[in-house]
């Protein structure tokens, strides 16, 4: 009886002690490799505005179900790049507009800097003829969000995380609107 008493507790000190230097009893098992993109998730890729590429996207762990491809991207150490962002694609633009409306529903919604309506839509071009998309400002969780679509690209971004709701605003107008 004492050996076996002994021996329990000399199984457990070195249990103790392993823990307690980090040892890793999982070492040498190999490590799941990140599943590489889809094809559309790389179609996104090539449609992501600077300062996020591919390197700092995952997909989407909860898409639209009418999404073709979702990436959740952050910052990619561009002090101008918002912290957050995520980009879905689309094949059909009833889809696109259904899940922007959805989107800015869980927004609290405030007039985009400038007095720019929101929601509102946008144009672009030498004389900002021709249109865009739709535009969406406001907050989340307190946090600026800004929320678009670009039409022609069937593409939905929202971005949150500036430093304020005019910041964001502007990096928006540089870089998220471009087509």
């Amino acid at each position: 009886m004492g050996a076996l008493r002994i021996g329990a507790c000399a199984g457990f000190v070195a249990l103790v002690v392993a823990a307690g230097v980090g040892v890793d009893f999982g070492a040498g098992q190999p490590k799941a490799a990140a599943e590489p993109f889809t094809a559309a998730e790389e179609e996104v890729v090539g449609l992501l505005p600077p300062g996020y590429a591919a390197g700092s996207c995952t997909r989407a762990t909860n898409p639209f179900p009418n999404a073709i491809a979702s990436l959740d991207c952050t910052d990619d150490a561009n002090s101008e790049t918002p912290d957050y962002a995520r980009f879905t694609l689309y094949d059909k633009l009833d889809s696109l507009n259904a899940d922007f409306a959805t989107t800015i529903g869980g927004m609290a919604l405030a007039p985009c800097p400038g007095g720019n309506a929101s929601p509102g839509t946008w144009n672009y071009g030498p004389h900002l003829s021709q249109p865009g998309g739709r535009i969406a400002c406001g907050s989340v969780e307190d946090q600026s969000d800004v929320a678009w679509t670009r039409e022609s690209q069937l593409l939905l971004a929202t971005v949150n995380g500036g430093p304020s709701m005019n910041d964001l605003y502007s990096w928006w107008q540089r870089y998220g609107a471009a087509t």
